[in-house]
């Protein structure tokens, strides 16, 4: 099992997750960091070789309000090598996202 911590850049793309093997996500859980910061975020699962956009988004600006969490672990994801997760938010540098992963 592997864990991943990243903080998502406000308006840009970041990387949260890449395969490096065949791999199920577990649970992704992304917490507002910041005390004022009404929040959104959007995650992208991307495949080996493709690009971010409309096609790869799983979750679209989903709100966090400030100090809060919101935990997707109801559904998995099977990832191949190579696979990725991307993450951005709308307004601030503050939502922290932890990916919980399985080699298969």
């Amino acid at each position: 099992m592997s864990i991943t911590n990243t903080l998502i850049q406000s308006g840009n793309t970041t990387a949260i997750y890449t395969a490096p093997n065949d791999a199920a996500i577990t649970t992704m859980i992304f917490c507002n960091t910041d005390n004022n910061v009404f929040d959104y975020f959007t995650v992208y699962v991307v495949p080996n070789g493709s690009v971010v956009g409309p096609s790869t988004t799983v979750l679209f600006e989903v709100p966090v309000a400030p100090t809060e969490t919101f935990v997707m672990d109801t559904e998995k994801l099977i990832l191949s090598a190579g696979d990725a997760i991307y993450a951005q938010s709308v307004f601030s540098n503050s939502i922290a996202a932890t990916v919980s992963a399985v080699n298969i």
